[in-house]
């Protein structure tokens, strides 16, 4: 049962946080490229042409990272929690069957989150025009955040402690990159032991 309840949960935190890591990879990598995106739409290029590269990119990543997990998936993991449980229990030969109808799906799944994150960042980015592009991009304006307002708890935080606070409320991305995987552990934590 409580496999079984792991099992449940851990998909789902895996494809959040897989949707945010090629959500901020993307975004950064079209962010260190606005001078060569700015170029081509100079050129003529078409917003599909453009964003085509980069659906290449995040397409094979994601077909090669989703080859490697399926290994592991079906064989690795599986096989290395048998024998933790075969420790305690006397369990029968395990026979680790690769199931093709999950595969696909979670395959799919997969490609197709980073493939759509890719191609929102690269919307948002092709929006501009050509020579706003080729400039670097102007840092967003230092705001206050809700947490500096409150001054006895502001003042005894140490400058590290400051600037991932204002990171965390400054950059929503990771905001939620950080309380997704939070939750997800704390979700496989509390399913692992039967909280």
């Amino acid at each position: 049962e409580k496999v079984a309840a792991i099992a449940n949960v851990f998909p789902i935190f895996f494809f959040l946080i897989a949707a945010l890591v090629a959500l901020t990879t993307m975004t950064r990598m079209v962010e260190e490229e606005r001078v060569q995106i700015g170029t081509f739409k100079a050129l003529g290029y078409t917003k599909g042409v453009i964003i085509a590269k980069y659906l290449i990119y995040c397409g094979l990543a994601s077909l090669l990272g989703s080859i490697f997990g399926l290994f592991i998936g079906f064989k690795l993991i599986p096989i290395v929690i048998y024998n933790a449980y075969g420790v305690m229990f006397h369990l029968p030969y395990f026979i680790a069957d690769f199931n093709t109808k999950i595969a696909i799906l979670t395959s799919g799944l997969v490609i197709l989150s980073t493939m759509t994150t890719t191609t929102i960042v690269c919307n948002q980015a092709l929006k501009e025009k050509p020579a706003t592009l080729m400039l670097p991009r102007v840092p967003k304006a230092g705001k206050r955040i809700l947490l500096e307002r409150i001054d006895f708890i502001w003042s005894k935080l140490s400058f590290n402690h400051k600037a991932t606070a204002r990171n965390l409320f400054r950059y929503k991305k990771h905001f939620f990159m950080t309380v997704t995987g939070i939750a997800g552990c704390t979700a496989l934590l509390v399913t692992g032991f039967g909280l």
